[in-house]
Parts: C-alpha cells; sequence; structure tokens
C-alpha cells in the first residue's frame, strides 16, 4: 500500500474511547488494505490468559497498563497492520510514543452522547463504564492523549463510511483485486 502520509510507518493505529469503534473499523480499514488487524485488547487478553474485565478485576489497572506496554512493544514490530488501540493506550507517554514512531495514528472521535448510546448495550462487558458522571471523567482524563493523534476521523457515522474516511485520510492506494 502506498501512501505518503504513512510513509515507511508499517503500521495504522486507531484510538479512540471505548464505543467509538476502533475494532470494527479497524478489521474494516485493513481489509480495504489487505493488512493484518490487531485488537490490542485481545492480544492483551491472550498474554495474560484471561479477559480485560478479569485483569482489571483481579489486578488492577497499572497491571493492565503494563501489559499493555509490554504487549504494544511487540505489537509495534508487525508489518503492514492495522491495530485497534485500547481505550486508554494513549495517556501514558512510552506509549504514545512508540504509537507515534511506528505507525499513523488516528482518533475516532465521537460525542459522548453517541458514545453512551453505543456502550449501553455493552455495558456488563466493559470494566470501565459506569454511570455518566464516570464516563464523563474517564472521557475528559483520556481526552489529551486522544487529542495527541496525528489524525481525526469523526466515528459518529457507519463503520463502512468511517473506514472509508480513514483509507481517504491516509491517502492510501487500496489494491485493486479486492
Amino acid at each position: 500500500v502506498g501512501s505518503a502520509v504513512l510513509g515507511d510507518r508499517p503500521q495504522v493505529h486507531l484510538a479512540g474511547f471505548m464505543g467509538s469503534g476502533k475494532s470494527t473499523v479497524g478489521r474494516l480499514v485493513a481489509r480495504r488494505l489487505l493488512w493484518n488487524f490487531l485488537d490490542l485488547d485481545g492480544v492483551i487478553e491472550r498474554h495474560e490468559g484471561r479477559s480485560v474485565s478479569r485483569i482489571f478485576e483481579e489486578s488492577g489497572a497499572r497491571h493492565f497498563r503494563d501489559a499493555e506496554r509490554h504487549v504494544l512493544r511487540q505489537v509495534v514490530l508487525k508489518p503492514a497492520t492495522v491495530v485497534a488501540l485500547g481505550g486508554g493506550t494513549l495517556i501514558n507517554p512510552e506509549s504514545q510514543a512508540l504509537c507515534r514512531e511506528r505507525a499513523a495514528v488516528v482518533w475516532l472521535r465521537c460525542p459522548l452522547e453517541v458514545l453512551e448510546k453505543r456502550l449501553h448495550d455493552t455495558a456488563a462487558r466493559r470494566p470501565l463504564w459506569g454511570d455518566r458522571e464516570a464516563l464523563q471523567a474517564r472521557f475528559d482524563e483520556r481526552l489529551a492523549g486522544y487529542e495527541s493523534a496525528e489524525f481525526c476521523v469523526d466515528a459518529d457515522a457507519p463503520p463502512d463510511q468511517v473506514a472509508e474516511c480513514v483509507v481517504k485520510l491516509l491517502g492510501a492506494e487500496a489494491p485493486d483485486d479486492q
């Protein structure tokens, strides 16, 4: 895939709050580019042998963030890969630097009201989901990390439209034989 935006960076990282569509859009972008796709939370779960929810419950947020950085150091070495970052990955300066060095980082920006609606149906599976006030506080805490992304795409549209915006933004030419 040729792109002046990507240059010699072998990855695209999608950042955003839980519910912004990072995994869904990431799979679509990867499919369009004929690249690999990785969900960072999924890689962490395989590494730890337990779900993200269980990691938070049993070992706490600090352990999760340490595991996240460890796994990210391995993930950034893979070529031609679209990565759905965890919702809080970019709050850590080391993780931010790793992502920026190896990838075009795209923030999937979505209004909190839309995120809240999307998250309502998945609340049981979300370890950091809480009431509206807790959600707003967590969003505010992570906002500077999201704003550090090189690019931003509004993600309140259907996933296929958001994926198309990401591909166009990157100036990536998808192979013709899809």
